[in-house]
């Protein structure tokens, strides 16, 4: 099988773990109908792979008149089911088992006690190759009493291989096709069409007739589900309609198989509320709206101010960054929003709009921020001492030279003079360089103090909320990735195979 049945059984429940996290986290955000199913087939799903271990369940499903329990009777050997010529027929499930404890499984399933029968209570030396197989015997699903109906519709889900049993009368029924096999196109590979009451055909009849009932399968959406003419009167193709019984017990992956249906049925509902992919808040589309804000609050310009303010004396007026208008506001949320929301389906991008804070809200909050950051003055002390100093010794220097210390010649007096303006000039250079770069880091510091305030800001009014809505989509994309979208694919036998 390509994968032992262990295996195959704990990645299953797994991958059904991960799903029922997957509604969990997206249940604010899906269709609450979807939910509310989804929910539900998950349950059974579990349940079924609890209780199903070792077992496969097969049932007869027909309409009324169809020959269900006369087949249920031709396969297990026993008039134990309620055939006859009243209408419904059989009024309760009936279960034949084979080798197996069944009695939890019937349980759950719903049989009564006394419509329970163990083919190897009966049968000595025991049927190894239906061992572990539980026939089912289901009501009518065309049954004026609803109740009757109701079960066939609950016990579906559960059913590992569904036997559709069939008559020359009503096998176009509409309701059969559009109630029933259309909707079971996701487990295809576990149904069996059996066309009873074959003997009543004419044999030069009966190939027009399979013919038009593959037609109608094939409309349906069942291409390749196996048909097989049978007669529970003459036991005519009861031996091939056993072998498909055999074969189904024989796939280990059986109960997995039916679970894996589902899940698949579930992921594919589910993968239809949601987007492709979550977009990337950090980063790139961030830093892109901190940038759009500091413009609109004249950051730039405070910035600019304080790298520009290298005079050494003096200072330039000091500015502060503004709180922006509220239509720059409104234009950057609305810029965002479009980020966020972009490939999302209309209730998650609901939610992502109402966990964003409003315009009017924002605008505060980074009014706030920007209040809270005080925008610091140039540092110019340590190059006015240096300039002071400098000047000083420059002055020396001319008075020295101009009394003619230490030296009286011409020469000296305009070496140490000339040498005195240098180190006048030298001294005014050092001392700008300085204040320059005090303007740079002065500069430096206070950008990155507004910013570290505007991104704190932001990332509590329109950051943390959609990340976590889309983490809660992350979440539920990747539980359905792999049931909806052809990630991990599971090994499995069609029970058709020869």
């Amino acid at each position: 099988m390509g994968i032992e049945s262990g295996t195959r059984a704990e990645a299953v429940m797994e991958h059904l773990r991960s799903l029922q996290a997957g509604v969990e986290a997206g249940r604010d955000f899906f269709e609450p109908g979807v939910v509310e199913q989804a929910g539900a087939e998950l349950r059974t799903a579990e349940q079924r792979m609890e209780l199903g271990s070792g077992l496969t369940v097969v049932a007869l499903v027909g309409g009324t008149g169809s020959g269900k329990s006369s087949m249920f009777n031709a396969l297990t050997g026993f008039d134990f089911a309620d055939a006859g010529d009243l209408r419904p027929t059989t009024e309760r499930a009936s279960a034949c088992v084979w080798g197996a404890d069944a009695s939890a499984l019937l349980d759950y399933l719903g049989v009564d006690q006394d419509r329970r029968i163990r083919h190897d209570s009966i049968l000595t030396g025991g049927d190894h190759e239906h061992a572990g197989l539980v026939l089912l015997d289901l009501p009518d699903q065309d049954s004026v009493q609803i109740a009757h109906s109701a079960l066939v519709d609950r016990l579906i889900p559960l059913i590992d291989l569904l036997v559709w049993v069939v008559d020359p009368q009503k096998y176009a029924d509409h309701l059969l096709h559009r109630q029933y096999l259309e909707k079971l196109t996701n487990r295809r590979d576990a149904i069996l069409v059996v066309m009873n009451h074959i003997d009543t055909v004419a044999q030069r009849d009966r190939d027009v007739l399979m013919d038009d009932l593959r037609r109608l399968l094939d409309s349906d959406g069942l291409e390749g589900v196996p048909i097989l003419p049978a007669s529970a009167l003459t036991h005519e193709g009861i031996a091939q309609v056993d072998e498909y019984l055999r074969r189904a017990v024989r796939e280990e992956s059986m109960t997995t198989k039916t679970a894996i249906a589902g899940l698949s049925a579930i992921a594919g509902r589910l993968a239809g509320q949601m987007g492709s992919e979550e977009v990337i808040l950090r980063g790139s589309p961030l830093d892109a709206i901190i940038d759009d804000v500091e413009r609109a609050s004249g950051v730039p310009a405070v910035v600019g101010a304080l790298r520009s303010d290298t005079a050494l004396f003096g200072s330039s007026a000091v500015t502060k960054p503004e709180q922006p208008a509220p239509t720059m506001v409104t234009a950057i949320r609305d810029t965002w929003m479009a980020k966020v929301q972009a490939g999302m389906p209309p209730r998650w991008q609901a939610g992502l709009d109402a966990s964003v804070a409003s315009s009017d809200r924002l605008r505060r909050e980074l009014g706030r921020a920007l209040q809270h950051v005080s925008v610091p003055s140039v540092r110019k002390t340590g190059g006015r001492a240096v300039f002071a100093v400098a000047l000083m010794l420059a002055i020396t220097g001319v008075v020295l030279a101009v009394l003619g210390i230490p030296s009286p010649s011409v020469i000296a007096r305009m070496a140490l003079g000339v040498g005195a303006v240098a180190v006048a000039v030298l001294g005014y250079w050092i001392a700008r360089m300085l204040v320059r770069r005090s303007a740079r880091k002065q500069a430096a510091m206070c950008g990155t103090a507004i910013r570290d305030a505007l991104a704190a800001a932001l990332d509590a009014e329109i950051v943390a909320g959609p990340e976590g809505i889309l983490e809660r989509h992350r979440i539920a994309r990747l539980a359905v990735d792999t049931l909806a979208r052809g990630g991990e694919h599971y090994p499995h036998e069609s029970v058709g195979a020869a």
